[in-house]
């Protein structure tokens, strides 16, 4: 996987776009942001067969039991983890919140994530794991 020429552009823009956009399964969750912006960045849409199979929580955590949970969908698809201090901008990244596991893209000192009122940064410090994108 590379990434594309101006993939910094297309990915601020993307951020941009997203800045106030509120999380919704299935549109705009942690996964789908993910993989939004590694099509941002490189092209390839590894959501693809994930989008419109899924609209709410039930749906979701069935989608995600099915898989192996967020951390082994994100490896199926982006190959083995390496550890967060190895981020840069525009990586995918994994994050522990209320006992559940999300991803985020890392922005460089922090990762975006996607939140009830749009995308937060949270400290790249408390990164569980990361994919070199």
């Amino acid at each position: 996987m590379s990434r594309l020429p101006a993939w910094q552009t297309r990915f601020a823009l993307l951020c941009i776009e997203r800045q106030r956009r509120p999380f919704e399964w299935g549109s705009h969750d942690c996964c789908l942001w993910a993989s939004d912006a590694v099509l941002a960045i490189t092209g390839q849409d590894f959501a693809e067969g994930l989008r419109g199979t899924y609209a709410t929580t039930a749906e979701a955590a069935r989608m995600l039991a099915e898989v192996g949970g967020v951390r082994q969908l994100a490896t199926d698809v982006l190959g083995n983890p390496v550890s967060p201090l190895m981020a840069t901008v525009g990586d995918v990244v994994l994050f522990e919140q209320d006992g559940r596991a999300l991803l985020a893209v890392c922005n460089g000192g922090t990762a975006l994530a996607v939140a009830e009122r749009g995308l937060e940064p949270m400290p790249m410090t408390a990164a569980l794991a990361a994919w070199k994108v």
